[in-house]
């Protein structure tokens, strides 16, 4: 008997994967299963602005995620350590690969998956590499042993969906462990705009009370689930709009949102109002790091 592929499409063997080459048939299959009504209207658009900024963003990624890094590195204090030697692991939104080589130490085998190709291709580490939709997964069920994924999931168009599409392709016994970045995130930056006009400037966050749901309703034992606020300081308020962007991370997910440039006037105006700690401009990420277990 031959060893069941981890790719649901034999038409992906090679190192770089692009989403036109998942067939429209898996697709279409993987809607119908994983994706709400919700998704079918917001999905499309939501995916490609979101892909859009982060392959733009690729190139100075490393330089502005630091509160990313500090994200990786309590996650991987959450991995079990020893019996990982013939495991495959899947790196769920690897972005340019900044966790794959510390993930490769861990296990046999690492995939490196995000939706951005130029994410992908702004790293020169040797692993395989999918350019695939977090929402659409091409894998097969029952086919990982470990999923590893920081900053990335509250990306999802239906973060419930995505947590039973992730169970389902864990082996028995597979581990997820998971940084995704919750609701009050950002208040440093809504409270500034706010000065401005009524609409919405950041993404909305899934509520951690969402989140335990979601993981719990797909199956997954919660082996621990942490709630850390990690804060970036800046010199200006300028700079701390600007780290938004810096690491693509400029989606918003909702319809309540502000069209075009502001002008020079608009932006003294949201700077101004920017509140300021010790005379420094701070980002707050709410972040939840969950360990997560398929029974």
């Amino acid at each position: 008997m031959t060893a069941q592929p981890v790719l649901k499409t034999d038409l992906v063997q090679t190192q770089l994967v692009k989403p036109c080459l998942v067939s429209s048939e898996l697709n279409r299959e993987l809607n119908k299963e994983l994706t709400s009504e919700l998704d079918k209207e917001l999905s499309k658009e939501l995916k490609k602005s979101t892909q859009s900024k982060f392959s733009k963003a690729a190139a100075r990624y490393n330089t502005h995620a630091n509160v990313q890094k500090h994200a990786a590195s309590d996650l991987f204090k959450l991995i079990k350590p020893g019996f990982n030697q013939n495991k495959l692991c899947v790196d769920l939104g690897a972005g340019p690969l900044v966790n794959t080589h510390t993930l490769q130490s861990m296990f046999a085998s690492v995939i490196a998956m995000d939706l951005s190709i130029n994410m992908l291709q702004s790293s020169y580490l040797t692993t395989a590499k999918i350019c695939a939709d977090m929402d659409n997964l091409p894998l097969q069920a029952n086919s990982v042993d470990v999923i590893y994924s920081n900053f990335a999931v509250q990306w999802s168009a239906n973060f419930s969906a995505l947590m039973q599409s992730l169970y389902s392709i864990l082996k028995p016994g597979g581990q997820a462990y998971i940084s995704t970045v919750v609701e009050g995130s950002l208040n440093e930056i809504k409270t500034a705009f706010a000065a401005l006009d009524s609409n919405s400037h950041i993404n909305t966050f899934n509520s951690e009370l969402h989140i335990n749901q979601s993981v719990q309703k797909a199956g997954f034992t919660i082996n621990s689930a942490q709630k850390r606020i990690y804060t970036d300081e800046y010199t200006t308020p300028l700079k701390a709009i600007a780290s938004i962007k810096a690491i693509g991370a400029t989606t918003q997910n909702h319809t309540n949102t502000r069209q075009g440039l502001l002008t020079k006037s608009a932006l003294q105006k949201v700077c101004s109002a920017y509140p300021l700690i010790n005379n420094k401009a701070c980002v707050s990420y709410h972040v939840v790091l969950l360990s997560l277990e398929k029974h």
